[in-house]
């Protein structure tokens, strides 16, 4: 878990101004004050205690915030007339304060320097959270351990072990098909490629052509003479630099400029923040794609990989997905394939 430690604190005489006219809350340690979805009448400020923010990632309370006295929070969903996007629980016995719209709207108007600070505080949090909700940020992923599995329809798990396994069209190249693979992604200008190992399409995005997505069957990408058809020759190297130099170059546009200036500050965040996939994890997952499609039971429908963003997301039989950095995939298959 993150504790903030930039998060913007009220002192002693901000936290008398709200004192006088909010209303006192008493919470017992697990209790939950409120729930993510729920509506918001009320926002909150910490006077004695702790208080556990967290976000539901696949079915999953994930832990993002631990407030204590003079922190805020449930703010933004009052503030922009939103569902609550997050769940709030006293860690131990803890002593609130609550607002709602007439009393924040009357703090503000007798003390516009908290109006300001409040301004600053909902900022910093509205950009913290667009990072944390998505599913695997922009940036890659959170920490190298990423491992999220997403549940797909109870139907089909239900029928997954009782299903036939058959040969595919994929599966008859795919020896052919892995050494075809990583030379689009080490030799040629594809930063990410799409494997439908049930239909044998192949989905491929190129950094000369990045708003494209193109298709082509397995079969055919198998040749090597194919593939110096469709894709200009790149090295690993030029292809990481072009890709910052395009997103250097959309961030210097005008049309970048005139975004708010929330979005300029977030975005320049995660261009400075970026990383790529490095060249030897991306070796390691093209080497045990073969092992990968044998798991028993479970067998593969579909896999993606992408040099910008180390990410590897696997569909499974059972509609099943599970998206995992390049450094969970060998844990992935030693948890899952039996040898």
């Amino acid at each position: 878990m993150n504790i903030d430690p930039t998060a913007i604190i009220f002192n002693d005489s901000e936290l008398a101004a709200f004192s006088s006219i909010a209303i006192n809350v008493h919470c017992t340690p697990g209790e939950v004050i409120f729930s993510e979805g729920d509506s918001a009448d009320v926002m909150y400020l910490v006077v004695v205690g702790k208080v556990l923010i967290s976000i539901d990632k696949s079915g999953t309370g994930v832990p993002v915030a631990e407030l204590s006295k003079g922190q805020i929070f449930g703010e933004m969903s009052l503030l922009n007339q939103d569902i609550r996007n997050a769940t709030a629980s006293a860690i131990e016995e803890s002593e609130l304060l609550s607002l709602g719209p007439v009393e924040l709207e009357q703090l503000i108007n007798n003390h516009p320097s908290l109006a300001t600070k409040l301004q600053g505080i909902i900022q910093q949090r509205n950009n913290e959270l667009l990072l944390k909700e998505q599913l695997v940020a922009t940036t890659g992923i959170e920490n190298e351990n990423l491992h999220v599995s997403i549940k797909g329809d109870p139907s089909l798990r239900e029928t997954a072990f009782t299903r036939e396994r058959y040969e595919s069209i994929v599966d008859s190249v795919l020896p052919k098909l892995v050494p075809c693979l990583r030379k689009l992604l080490f030799e040629t200008s594809v930063y990410r490629v799409f494997v439908g190992l049930n239909n044998g399409e192949v989905r491929i995005n190129s950094v000369i052509n990045p708003f494209i997505e193109e298709m082509h069957l397995a079969k055919k990408v198998v040749s090597s003479a194919y593939i110096d058809r469709h894709f200009p020759p790149m090295d690993y190297e030029t292809k990481v630099n072009l890709i910052q130099d395009v997103t250097e170059y959309i961030e210097s546009t005008r049309i970048f400029s005139r975004l708010p200036p929330k979005w300029n500050r977030l975005l320049d965040e995660v261009q400075d923040n970026w990383k790529p996939v490095p060249k030897a994890e991306l070796e390691s997952v093209l080497d045990q794609l073969v092992d990968l499609r044998k798991i028993p039971n479970f067998y593969l429908r579909n896999l993606s990989i992408s040099v910008a963003q180390d990410a590897i997301r696997m569909q499974f039989n059972c509609d099943g997905t599970h998206i995992v950095s390049t450094r969970e995939y060998s844990r992935f298959l030693e948890q899952n394939i039996i040898v």
